[in-house]
């Protein structure tokens, strides 16, 4: 019995950090590799990133946060992290395989820089998601300058030339089921795959899911 309770406990403490995210998990790792990532905004990155792995084992997308992320004026009704500052620098994310964002767009393998946005509240954004709240992917040959914030239509401009559409690269940036034990994954109602993890804001910290896998139904 003792050794069936030590073996339990052993499994408990080493298993991977899913959460309730099927067979999707989070693990830590360090310093990007080699990228073509500007160096004025590889010097803001943190050295230690986050790698999603699926169900077959192979890397969904792997996330370095800035260090800092700059902070807003106010709050934005409707949105949950306006705190970051529209069109602020965030953190840069690599995917090795082609993907697909909340739109549902196909995203080409390779670096982005990711920076904070807000959906516009128009007829035609109704629905789309709960809250306002994107992290918005921008061409790294393009995005170099990690102090400037952009603006609504920079932004804009810069993140479908990311997609290669007539629509900006969008994906939903949602509050944390739990602080605890982050980072981990989880699904939620609609079976999206979300990588939870701490925003590391000036003057604090926010607790955000960001939907990895998945697309928006409205």
């Amino acid at each position: 019995m003792f050794k069936q309770v030590l073996t339990m406990l052993f499994l408990f403490l080493f298993l991977p950090l899913t959460g309730l995210g099927g067979d999707y998990k989070v693990e830590p790792i360090g310093e990007m590799a080699a990228s073509p990532i500007a160096d004025s905004v590889r010097g803001v990155i943190d050295t230690k990133g986050l790698r999603v792995i699926d169900s077959q084992g192979k890397t969904v997308c792997e996330i370095w946060l800035r260090k800092e992320i700059p902070g807003g004026a106010e709050e934005v009704p409707g949105a949950v992290f306006s705190k970051i500052g529209e069109g602020a620098l965030a953190g840069v994310i690599n995917f090795p395989g082609n993907a697909g964002d909340f739109r549902g767009q196909g995203l080409k393998a390779g670096w982005y820089t990711i920076r904070y946005g807000m959906i516009l509240q128009d007829g035609n954004h109704l629905g789309v998601s709960p809250t306002r709240d994107f992290f918005v992917l921008c061409p790294v040959a393009e995005d170099r300058d990690p102090e400037k914030k952009l603006s609504f239509e920079e932004m804009m401009k810069m993140s479908r030339n990311a997609s290669g559409t007539g629509h900006p690269s969008c994906w939903s940036l949602v509050p944390a089921t739990d602080e605890k034990g982050l980072p981990h994954i989880v699904k939620n109602e609609h079976e999206h795959v979300v990588v939870e993890f701490m925003l590391p804001i000036k003057g604090g910290a926010l607790a955000a899911g960001l939907i990895v896998v998945g697309k928006t139904e409205g």
